[in-house]
């Protein structure tokens, strides 16, 4: 059976937008241009391809399945007939990327700005990351890239290191615990936790754990602002990277001041690193985009802290 290559792509766009409407929008096409290519397409594999949900669609197992190699295979195409370089000024490239939330503060409009500024036709379009979820969609081509701190990578990932940080715990300025911290001090508080998906423990509880020590988990939440938020008004401490601490969060923050300290434990440094699959790496949209992330992220975000005990303690 001969196969119209113009289903791919429109399987391609709904796959990516999860909406036909949204998906004819990017194809330049008219919805029931993209309704009726569904339909063919649907004929063709005797399966539904997308189911109807409140917001959208969603893909079938089938699709799921079909998903991976049809996209890598769309992705080698266009490489084929891409111009070997590539204009900003031109260009109409759609961008994905995910940035881990200790970033995403400044991160994420910075981006936004600078891509609007040197290329005006170009579009990014920014999802939540977690380290499991960005993994995937690198797989899949849902993401062109990701930023993050990714402890291990399939062979097929590449990387480029972007920055370095380190946990530091925060606490209210007025708090018993200000002027100095043990460890049994801080096994015995009890803590916000932050993690993305809302499940499982963190960085920290992982090098404690090589203490033989435990902390106490008192609410868990998705983003550093909102632990910041709960210290700054109770007896509860955070864990945070230093570099949010003193940039992103003080840069718009109204609140209290805060007391920052060592964690009183061997740790690791924290390594932010930008990936993408195999399939993008030579695509010069891509390069082009991904040093306008490598820019962005790879250097310290806002400004430094003052040094003045009360709001950044002894660090």
């Amino acid at each position: 059976m001969r196969l119209d290559l113009n289903l791919i792509a429109v399987l391609e766009a709904i796959m990516l937008e999860r909406n036909v409407t949204r998906a004819a929008s990017s194809l330049a096409m008219s919805q029931p241009a993209v309704s009726n290519a569904l339909r063919r397409a649907r004929k063709l594999t005797k399966d539904q391809l997308f189911l109807k949900t409140a917001s959208g669609v969603e893909p079938t197992s089938r699709m799921v399945a079909m998903w991976p190699e049809l996209h890598r295979s769309l992705t080698a195409i266009r490489a084929s007939f891409a111009p070997d370089d590539f204009d900003p000024a031109s260009g109409a490239t759609s961008f994905r990327i995910a940035i881990t939330d200790s970033l995403a503060m400044e991160a994420v409009s910075a981006i936004a700005l600078r891509l609007q500024a040197a290329s005006p036709r170009a579009r990014v379009s920014f999802a939540i990351h977690t380290h499991e979820a960005s993994l995937d969609a690198i797989d899949r081509g849902t993401l062109d890239c990701a930023v993050g701190m990714f402890a291990s990578l399939p062979r097929e990932v590449h990387v480029q290191s972007l920055r370095t940080d380190r946990y530091v715990c925060v606490m209210r300025s007025g708090h018993d615990l200000a002027q100095g911290l043990t460890l049994d001090q801080f096994t015995a508080a009890a803590h916000v936790l932050v993690t993305p998906s809302g499940l499982g423990l963190g960085l920290v509880d992982g090098w404690l754990s090589l203490t033989g020590g435990t902390r106490t988990i008192a609410a868990v939440v998705n983003h550093f602002s909102d632990a910041l938020r709960i210290v700054s008004r109770s007896d509860l401490l955070t864990c945070v990277p230093l570099g949010f601490f003193s940039g992103p969060w003080r840069a718009v923050t109204d609140e209290p001041r805060l007391v920052v300290r060592d964690l009183p434990f061997e740790t690791e440094k924290l390594l932010y690193k930008l990936i993408w699959h195999e399939r993008l790496h030579t695509y010069p949209a891509h390069q082009w985009f991904r040093a306008l992330v490598a820019d962005i992220c790879g250097s310290p975000l806002g400004v430094p802290p003052s040094g003045e005990a009360a709001s950044a303690g002894q660090v």
